[in-house]
């Protein structure tokens, strides 16, 4: 199976200024946004790597699904492996190898549980996103606990002020596209300043940090 590249960047906004970021990327897309609502589960092996630097070369994986407002108990699960980001000094963008791979049959959370998995986590993802040039995806969105195990009929803000999370993301291309699309990302985030400042994962960490303390 041939590897693909995902690049992204991130960052996050308030309320106050989400109505202007939005008109900015209705100009620069060209296009209206679509609203995503989403479910997401985190699974870590059930065996781990004894502590150390080998425990980084552990593999975790994520269940993504869409939610159906009409429906909340649906889902069309998609399995999700993303690899650790690269480390190349220079780099401005968040580069990582990834594989999605639908489950149209049987029961995922059992399938997860025989290739060696436990469930780690989870949360809903609610927002919208735009669409740039068939290359880049923008998520504007904001994230939810679940009161109960799997259950998206009752969210929790995870964030106490509502600020709304902003992800943007290249299609997932082969290794000869990925310094044309590092440069088309890197182009799409300078035309957001001053509104938005977008960060690559190292920077993103620390904005966390700050900002959540």
């Amino acid at each position: 199976m041939t590897t693909v590249f995902e690049c992204s960047l991130h960052g996050h906004i308030s309320n106050k200024l989400k109505a202007k970021l939005l008109d900015r990327l209705i100009g620069i897309c060209g296009t209206h946004p679509i609203p995503i609502f989403e479910h997401e589960i985190g699974f870590i092996p059930t065996i781990q790597t004894p502590e150390g630097p080998l425990r980084n070369e552990d593999v975790s994986l994520k269940l993504k699904s869409p939610i159906e407002e009409d429906d909340l108990t649906k889902r069309q699960w998609t399995l999700c492996q993303f690899g650790h980001p690269e480390t190349r000094t220079g780099r401005t963008v968040t580069l990582r190898p990834v594989l999605y791979s639908k489950i149209s049959v049987g029961d995922a959370l059992k399938f997860m549980n025989v290739l060696g998995y436990s469930y780690a986590f989870e949360f809903a993802k609610k927002g919208i996103i735009f669409t740039f040039r068939d290359i880049l995806k923008i998520s504007i969105t904001q994230i939810f606990k679940l009161e109960v195990q799997h259950d998206v009929s009752k969210l929790i803000p995870f964030d106490p002020k509502q600020n709304w999370i902003v992800e943007v993301t290249t299609i997932p291309s082969q290794q000869d596209q990925v310094d044309f699309l590092c440069t088309e990302l890197k182009s799409f985030g300078d035309s957001l300043k001053g509104i938005l400042n977008l960060y690559h994962v190292e920077h993103l960490i620390l904005q966390n940090k700050i900002h959540y303390s």
